[in-house]
């Protein structure tokens, strides 16, 4: 009776339960129908196709699911394996697709199951990857699409999970000349032969080198990143995590200017700066520095604050920041210090924006007068406070 009421009428969305003998079942059911159900004459029109398995071992997806000419938005996860295409396969209407804990396993008749799905959706504008273990995968390793414009591709738990098999991840590549948002966190393998992120326009990154998640200098006997930080040369909006600016840190030298950045974000989980003077000399053309984590300061001194890694933040002496905002502010007075430096350097700041967390309205009274008595090296800049309260 299900199965009737499914495929005897036009549906916008299909999604096929957790359980394995009835998604076998109906994915089997659909292969039958998946060459004609399509036609005016069947009545079924599928536009979004999910398919979910919970189980722990992988479980082999019938290749005909992918004979849906129709499907727009395609979600395939938790324990999916797949090995094979149906021959002559074409998604004309395929816009997103969405790979959660997926795994492409060998190469149909010499090509690769991947890199052929990729291409036989030619309006293919959004990719979003979550735990899909790209080093366990059988495949050549590249993310290839002229039409990809969104990419989010993730690892979850690389620093709660060892890196393990990903030590032998030798490369990977992308060329996606069309892409402008790319959201990337994981380990990052040994190279990026090819990297083709031309029409990039704002990225997330988040790449460690290993469960540690802290890039040292002999990393870089092991992994070679630098065509992926130089595909970053047209990013306009750059988010990085602190594993991201240590990566970049390591590879300083070689690393280009990033002139059209002309905002950063900076995740830094209250650890030490010391790559970020560095990395803030590779943006000449900077209008806007976000800094999501509380600034930094010497923990572990009582007569000096200020860290020694930021070299008492003479780096920002030749900032071109106009806007600096604060989305973690706790008003102690060894944050407040790091302020000082902030609106004592910058020159060209125009906005202050501070996000703060105050228990009490004399606490809020407090930060707004000790934010605004603070000297500024700019007679534009001005300061603006939004407050939550402490939890």
């Amino acid at each position: 009776m299900l199965l009737s009421l499914l495929f005897s009428q036009n549906v916008g969305v299909i999604c096929l339960p957790s359980y394995r003998s009835f998604v076998s079942m109906v994915a089997h059911f659909a292969v039958r129908r998946s060459y004609q159900s399509l036609s005016p004459s069947c009545g079924l029109l599928v536009l979004h196709l999910h398919i979910e398995v919970d189980r722990e071992e992988h479980y082999s997806l019938p290749c005909h699911v992918f004979a849906c000419k129709t499907v727009s938005t395609m979600k395939l996860g938790s324990g999916l394996l797949i090995e094979a295409l149906p021959a002559g396969v074409f998604l004309p209407a395929l816009k997103s697709l969405f790979l959660d804990s997926v795994r492409f396993f060998g190469v149909d008749d010499g090509r690769c199951t991947f890199k052929t799905l990729l291409s036989v959706s030619p309006v293919l504008q959004e990719l979003v990857m979550n735990g899909n273990e790209w080093e366990r995968w059988k495949w050549c390793c590249t993310v290839s699409s002229t039409t990809l414009i969104k990419g989010l591709y993730y690892e979850e738990g690389i620093i709660d999970d060892p890196r393990g098999l990903a030590y032998e991840f030798d490369s990977i590549s992308f060329d996606t000349p069309a892409l402008t948002y790319l959201d990337y966190s994981d380990y990052v393998p040994k190279e990026y032969p090819t990297v083709n992120l031309d029409s990039l326009v704002e990225a997330n990154l988040n790449l460690c080198a290993d469960e540690e998640a802290v890039w040292q200098e002999e990393h870089a006997n092991t992994f070679n990143p630098i065509n992926l930080i130089i595909g970053f040369k047209n990013v306009e909006i750059l988010n990085l995590t602190f594993e991201a600016v240590e990566m970049v840190g390591v590879f300083n030298e070689t690393a280009p200017m990033f002139e059209k950045v002309s905002q950063l974000s900076l995740a830094l989980s209250n650890v030490c700066w010391y790559s970020v003077p560095n990395l803030m000399m590779k943006f000449p053309n900077l209008k806007t520095l976000i800094i999501e984590d509380s600034l930094h300061y010497e923990y572990f001194r009582t007569d000096e604050v200020v860290c020694e890694c930021v070299s008492g933040y003479s780096f920002l002496l030749s900032c071109p920041v106009e806007v600096l905002k604060i989305n973690c502010y706790d008003g102690s007075v060894n944050v407040l210090e790091q302020m000082e430096h902030f609106l004592g350097k910058l020159s060209c700041l125009e906005l202050v924006e501070v996000r703060a967390k105050a228990a009490s309205s004399d606490a809020k009274l407090k930060i707004m007068a000790d934010l605004l008595m603070i000297p500024r090296a700019s007679t534009k800049c001005k300061v603006k406070v939004k407050f939550s309260r402490k939890s």
